[in-house]
């Protein structure tokens, strides 16, 4: 129930307008219209995302060494940047890929990605150019990275296909971090 109401209010957000115009014919026809349009929304769009509060996420003291820039040590700093990407996501990334969440682990940062391919128009994805794609962007001078490699981790990027129920690995290496 709380997805068609995230959807109305949506719809009552964004295309408020065309929504007004049939209001003046008669309320029956404006609540059919609402549903018509509700419906369309919930099959070809993603779900409407609602803002959220950061003191529901994070305490006191993580919050003022988030807006103090405070000097953290390289082990903390990634799980504060863990807790801050979970925060921000889920994040749209392309057409198919959305950005879950980051977890830090005793040997890896871990970026979980989820790929909703719903018409199969990419059957296969080769992971070795995502590789290449991800070394290709990634600032290897970055304090991220920096924190990486002081902690001995690895950068892993793993994707969910909810189609194929398979989870791909991406792993950025020690070795690959620091080339």
């Amino acid at each position: 129930m709380k997805r068609v109401f995230s959807h109305i209010k949506r719809l009552l957000r964004k295309f408020w307008f065309i929504l007004l115009l049939t209001f003046g014919a008669s309320p029956f026809l404006w609540i059919i219209v609402l549903a018509v349009a509700t419906a369309i929304s919930m099959l070809f769009f993603d779900d409407p995302i609602e803002p959220k509060n950061p003191d529901d996420y994070f305490t006191e003291d993580e919050l003022e060494k988030i807006q103090s820039g405070e000097n953290l040590d390289h082990e903390e700093f990634l799980q504060l940047l863990a807790k801050y990407q979970c925060f921000e996501c889920p994040v749209k990334v392309d057409k198919i890929t959305t950005w879950k969440s980051s977890e830090v682990t005793r040997d890896s940062y871990i970026c979980h990605y989820e790929i909703n391919d719903k018409w199969h128009r990419y059957r296969e994805v080769d992971f070795s150019l995502v590789k290449e794609s991800l070394l290709a962007q990634l600032d290897k001078k970055s304090y991220k990275v920096e924190c990486v490699l002081a902690t001995n981790r690895n950068v892993i990027f793993r994707y969910y296909n909810l189609q194929t129920e398979t989870i791909e690995d991406v792993v950025l290496s020690k070795e690959d971090l620091m080339s």
